[in-house]
This record gives structure tokens, sequence and C-alpha cells, in this order.
């Protein structure tokens, strides 16, 4: 079997069967690490068919979350603790042997092999046969981003995150009572306000940062005595069909999410703070200290994270370079920053930095236009010189002698300006 190495992929994308299936129930109640691992391969198992998946642990460890401290050889543990945690999920089922005619029972589990190279420490992985229509040939899927999913630490919230992202571009779903609590796995003896508590606040916090106006709505039943809980309604602005899942740079990502949470008009001050200490791993009740004491940096960044020494030009921290960013990239950051000043939230300091997103957007649109002339009339030059090509032989100016060709390389390319291709 061959095996494939290629750059680590950061898009999960798999069937919608997957969400509704109750064979795949436990991978939602993995720990939290071995729910990283898991996805992580999914990701990268998208569209390659029955091939050999290879991970090295530094990849692992850069895009689940890991302790910088953590060795190789913990992660190695855990990835074969994951495996060994998803032989429960099994395939179950009788086919009739074609040559004796009896029948077999077979089970299959997700993965039909996993290896864990005790040296290198790098793990290998395929996909069973009777699992490969989850990752190919997708026609109904569901998608979402491995680096936003990992930083969601509620079983809950990462579930429903999961359920919610099949219906992004459609921006609502319902759920009736009993289907939430099935497809949350909630116990039975939850009540409706420790569902309020104990779930669905969890999931507003942790969830707003991946979906812009997310809201959570309760659904009562009419013309029944007394209010009778019928179903929950989530809603968000619908994404786009092409709109990026994760933006391959962490500081655009994040202004994004900042924004979403600061900007949702359905929670409450103390509910935002709550989600952003959620969103970058603070404890508890550290946003709202530090809006008491004031003096904020940036609307984007808080306090505890802004550096006092500049790495760049820019005021924020986490922004790279003027020359590391792509003209779409200065074009996401600006629409973001934009939007925040026209509600006069922009520090004086952000406000120098939307400053050098514009310089930077303006010059990086004069470069991409230089690029297509120089691309136009390159192509332009190629053009005319077939035709001219195509004249000169019409007119039976020359033929074209293959009987020596291959003799001579030189000569056989001598037709051709390859410098200029």
């Amino acid at each position: 079997m061959a095996t494939r190495k290629r750059p680590v992929q950061k898009i999960i994308k798999i069937d919608n069967r997957f969400n509704d299936d109750p064979i795949f129930e436990p991978i939602d109640s993995l720990p939290e690490i071995n729910s990283n691992i898991f996805w992580l391969i999914a990701a990268q198992v998208k569209d390659q068919g029955g091939n050999r998946i290879t991970l090295s642990p530094d990849q692992i460890k850069r895009e689940v979350g890991y302790n910088s401290h953590i060795s190789n050889k913990q992660i190695a543990k855990n990835v074969d603790d994951t495996f060994s945690r998803l032989l429960t999920i099994q395939l179950s089922k009788e086919e009739k042997d074609q040559k004796t005619g009896h029948i077999n029972k077979i089970r299959e589990n997700i993965f039909k092999r996993s290896v864990v190279d005790t040296d290198t420490l790098e793990t290998s992985v395929e996909v069973s046969d009777s699992f490969l229509y989850l990752f190919n040939h997708l026609e109904h899927w569901t998608r979402f981003s491995i680096t936003q999913y990992v930083r969601l630490h509620s079983n809950y919230s990462r579930k429903l995150f999961r359920l919610l992202k099949q219906w992004r571009t459609v921006g609502r779903k319902e759920y009736k009572i009993d289907d939430f609590r099935k497809r949350l796995q909630i116990p039975k003896s939850y009540r409706p306000t420790d569902i309020d508590r104990r779930v669905l606040s969890l999931c507003m916090e942790e969830l707003c940062a991946n979906f812009q106006n997310f809201k959570i709505t309760k659904n009562y039943r009419k013309g029944v005595r007394g209010r009778k809980l019928d179903s929950y309604i989530f809603t968000w602005v619908p994404e786009k069909n092409n709109q990026q899942d994760v933006y391959y740079d962490s500081s655009i990502e994040d202004t994004n999410s900042v924004y979403y949470i600061k900007s949702n008009p359905y929670m409450t001050e103390e509910e935002k703070f709550r989600a952003l200490d959620r969103f970058y791993g603070f404890t508890l009740g550290t946003s709202a200290e530090e809006y008491k004491e004031g003096h904020l940096h940036s609307y984007f960044l808080p306090n505890k994270l802004h550096k006092r020494t500049r790495r760049t030009v820019f005021h924020r921290s986490d922004l790279k370079s003027l020359t590391q960013y792509k003209h779409a990239q200065f074009a996401q950051l600006l629409a973001v920053y934009r939007e925040v000043n026209k509600k006069g939230f922009l520090t004086p300091e952000d406000q120098e930095d939307m400053q050098l997103l514009q310089m930077g957007y303006e010059k990086s649109a004069m470069d991409r236009e230089r690029d297509q002339i120089s691309e136009k009339e390159r192509l332009k030059n190629l053009e005319n010189r077939a035709l001219d090509l195509q004249k000169r032989r019409e007119d039976e100016q020359f033929s074209l002698d293959f009987t020596n060709a291959g003799k001579d390389l030189n000569d056989s390319l001598s037709l051709f300006d390859v410098d200029n291709l």
C-alpha cells in the first residue's frame, strides 16, 4: 500500500451520515486529547482512498493544542491510546460467501491498520474499505476547521459545532428537545433548567467565536396549557459557499473570532467576557477584570497577550510584517477593522494599525496589477510568436525535418526559445 506524505490538512470534511449514525457516538465521548487526534487524522485521510497517511509527532503537537513541553514519546503514547479507544467503533454485517454459500459475520474497524513507529514516533493509518465513504467522493458533507475545533473544550460544544456546520450556509437549525438530548448525549436526569446551565450556556460562550451573531432560541408548544418546551432553534449569519473555514494565519482567524464575540447582539457583557476567556484559555473572570482596569491597547488583543516589545511595525504583537500578508489577507483584516471603527471601538493603536493595513492593501493591489499586466504581456508575446510560426508554415517558408531527431538534443530544441517560454 502506498504511503502518502503531504502538508498537514487543516480542513475536516466528512459524509453527513457520520452525524446521524449511532455507531460513531463513542467518538463524541472521547477525552479531549484523543478527540483532537482523531479529527486531525480525519482531516488527513480526506480524498485519499485507501492510501496510508503518515504524521510526525511534531505535526500532531502543532495542530492539536499540545503544551510545548510534552515529549514526542508522550504524544506517540496518546496516539496509540486513541487508536485503542477507536477499536470499539465497529461495523457489523453479514455477507454470503459466493463459493460456499455460507453466511459470514464480519466486523470491521474504522481504521484497518494503525502504526506508531517506536523509533521515529511517526503515526501511519489506513481507512478500512467499509468506511471509505466517510471521507471520499462526498456528495453531502460537513466541513469544519481543526484549528477551530481544538479550541472548544466542552464535549457538548464540540458535538453541536460539528452538527451546525452541516448547515453553515443555511444559518438556521432546529432540534426537537428529545432529538437534541439524544444527539448531544445529555443525561436523562437533566431537566430543562439543567440543560440551560450545563449545556446551552457553555455552547453559547464557546460557539459564538465561530458563528457570527450566534443565537439560541427556545421554542414552546402552542395550544398547550402552561409553557411546554418543544425545541431549540440555533441561528447565525449564513456563511457563503466559498467562505474559508480557516485562514492559514492565526492573526486573521483570531481577529474574526474576537469580533464575532464582542459584536454578538444576543449576549450580555458578562457572557462576552466569559466567551473571551474560553477562547483564549484564560481563567474565567480575567477579561472582565482587565476591562475594569481600563487602558486597553487593542480591541482585538487582550493586554495579557500584548507584548511591550514590537516584533513588527504593528502595535498588535500577533500581526505579521507587512510583507508577509497577501492582498486577500489585507482585505480580510481591513474589513473587520473598518466595521469596528464604524462603531467607534478601535483604540488609538488599532487605528494606527488600520492605517498600516490600508497602506499594505494598496501596495499589494499595485503589485498584483503590475504582475497581471506583466503576465498578460507575456501571454500576448507567446500568442504572437505562435501566430507568426503558423503564418510562416502556411507560407512554406520552412519545413520541419525529424529524420535526425534525438541524435543531437540541442539541435532538436533549437527551434524553441526555452528561456522565454
